[in-house]
């Protein structure tokens, strides 16, 4: 009997053949966003020894209790970074991520390859010499460079390139936090705003592996140390849920300071790199008030001692405003870093400090008040980043502990709705890039920012003259079958008129002009403007036709855009979403 071919076996459609590819491709950008996860880690163990072992004891200056040596560390560390960030790679600059979504978002997945190389070092000279940021910031640019890389190798479409770039950043994240649900799902909330089958599975392969391939190299030690089982009542859940009122109002501060600091340091009028000093000044200032809390780099250590229940309320208090200001001085000076690991230690520190106002309060009820640290961890990145889901798994894991779960749940949700409620849907991480002109909210899928205005607009408008009479508008509307047209005078767009604007019958008309009944403020759109931010324009002011003008002249007309034709953009950009995956 003849063996069948092994060709003939495995008769795949196209469709599968390339989500094999995309899937195989997940698994070698895995590999790569560990071995990224675990250089960077030791880049930082050794640039923290140079500044913290060698250097520091050269510069001590012990005033009382206070070596002033710390003050200068951040100091030195920002003044080495500053030129290398202006001259070879500003992407570098701040917490990564927004780089990354605009990346997903905006262009096709594409990411300067340099910009890997740069982020490494740059961000580990800024945490090692003492800055107050996270490690998942550059490693999820290191991850994201990586895949976007491999997309570019292959010639991959965009969408498929995007979600290299996605598995590159959750490889990362999962292989430095040792976290591979929590990893696939940060990139998936956080870059491709939902979560599809298909789409999950090359993000999760890359995530496993990213964490298999740290876990060779680093062990398997979970981020944080409990020393009892986490455990929680039932009665206590109101108070979870008052946990999560609180930390949505915390959120909001904390992204308030940050961006807020951020602000200050653009208006200074020296150089970028001098910025850098400034805020390392100020961060190392606060570090030597608090050497061995973690105000310092990761901080990991500090949520150890808040965990462990070695603080008191007061200090868990102040660290929790320390750490805000520092990490704000850091970033907002320009600076290189995450955000999410200060997240944590500011949500550890504030839930600590209500865990035992808690407990003062309901001595029978509460039993642990670290459990409401891991909730203050989960509801405070819930809040910021608007993204509550990865947290819900990625505490857990980090914690090596599940038993926490509802709570956490309870209080995320809680925090994220409320700090939605004041940022309409911003977050810590697109409000940067709101201020350089890109809407992009947490929570909108992609597929409305895949076609402009441009391609779906009638070039053709049947525009009609302000100075016409009344009575034209009634023909105009019975030939063309339109309920609205622009107004034009001498070319010019200078007003709107729809049927709405008819006077009622019984009123004389015979002397009114177009002029006369038009509304002269025109909401108008730009050509390149997506489709989901003219969407948002007609439901804001409640119409439903838009003219697009053009970007140096406002008040030249170039097209016209309505609903039917936002519904075909919706259309377009689904058969494109399928093209590009198929």
């Amino acid at each position: 009997m003849k063996v069948p071919k092994l060709k003939k076996l495995i008769n795949l459609s196209p469709v599968a053949k390339r989500w094999l590819l995309i899937d195989l491709l997940g698994i070698i950008v895995g590999v790569f966003g560990g071995l990224g996860a675990v250089l960077f880690r030791y880049i930082i163990k050794y640039v923290q020894i140079f500044f913290f072992d060698i250097l520091l004891p050269f510069i001590t200056i012990q005033v009382g209790w206070y070596n002033l040596g710390y003050i200068f560390l951040p100091v030195i560390g920002a003044l080495i970074i500053g030129p290398l960030i202006v001259k070879f790679a500003k992407e570098t600059k701040g917490h990564g991520v927004p780089e990354v979504i605009e990346a997903v978002a905006l262009r096709e997945g594409h990411i300067r390859k340099r910009v890997a190389f740069f982020k490494i070092g740059v961000s580990a000279i800024t945490i090692g010499s003492g800055g107050s940021a996270g490690r998942e910031g550059p490693i999820a640019q290191i991850g994201s460079t990586i895949g976007s890389y491999i997309g570019q190798i292959f010639k991959l479409e965009p969408q498929q390139k995007k979600l290299l770039v996605v598995c590159g950043l959750s490889a990362g994240i999962a292989g430095t936090f040792n976290a591979p649900l929590g990893g696939a799902i940060f990139g998936m909330e956080i870059l491709l705003r939902g979560i599809g089958i298909f789409n999950a599975m090359p993000v999760i392969l890359a995530s496993v592996v990213g964490v298999a391939v740290s876990a060779a190299i680093l062990g398997q030690e979970t981020a944080f140390h409990l020393e009892d089982i986490v455990l929680w009542k039932p009665q206590e859940l109101p108070l979870f849920l008052l946990l999560g009122v609180i930390f949505g109002l915390i959120s909001v501060i904390w992204v308030k300071v940050f961006y807020g600091s951020e602000t200050i340091f653009e208006k200074i009028k020296i150089p970028e790199s001098l910025k850098m000093g400034v805020g390392g000044l100020l961060t190392g200032i606060l570090i030597m008030f608090f050497p061995s809390y973690g105000i310092a780099g990761v901080g990991y250590e500090g949520i150890d001692l808040a965990l462990l229940g070695t603080l008191t309320i007061g200090l868990a208090f102040l660290l929790g405003v320390i750490k805000i200001l520092a990490t704000s001085f850091t970033i907002g000076s320009g600076g290189s870093g995450g955000i999410f690991a200060p997240s944590l230690f500011i949500g550890s520190m504030f839930g600590v400090g209500f865990g035992g106002l808690f407990k003062l309060a309901f001595p029978s009820l509460v039993g642990q008040t670290y459990t409401y640290g891991l909730a203050g961890m989960a509801a405070l990145f819930a809040g910021a980043a608007q993204a509550p889901f990865n947290v819900i798994f990625m505490i857990p894991e980090m914690s090596n502990d599940y038993a926490l779960m509802p709570p956490i749940m309870l209080a995320s949700f809680t925090s994220f709705f409320i700090t939605w409620l004041f940022l309409k849907g911003s977050s810590i991480y697109t409000i940067k890039l709101q201020r350089r002109g890109i809407n992009i909210k947490m929570g909108e899928p992609y597929i409305l920012d895949l076609v402009d205005a441009k391609e779906v607009m009638t070039e053709q408008v049947v525009e009609i003259g302000a100075d016409m009479p009344l009575s034209i508008l009634e023909l105009y509307i019975l030939e063309h079958h339109h309920t609205g047209y622009p107004v034009t005078k001498d070319g010019k767009l200078v007003g709107m008129v729809t049927i709405h604007d008819i006077p009622n019958k019984g009123t004389s008309t015979e002397n009114l002009t177009i002029t006369d009944i038009m509304s002269k403020t025109v909401i108008t759109v730009y050509p390149d403007n997506k489709i989901k931010e003219v969407l948002e324009k007609m439901n804001e002011h409640k119409i439903g036709r838009l003219p697009v003008v053009k970007n140096d002249n406002p008040e030249l007309m170039v097209g016209i855009i309505t609903r039917e034709d936002v519904l075909e953009a919706i259309r377009l950009a689904a058969l494109r979403t399928e093209s590009e995956v198929d």
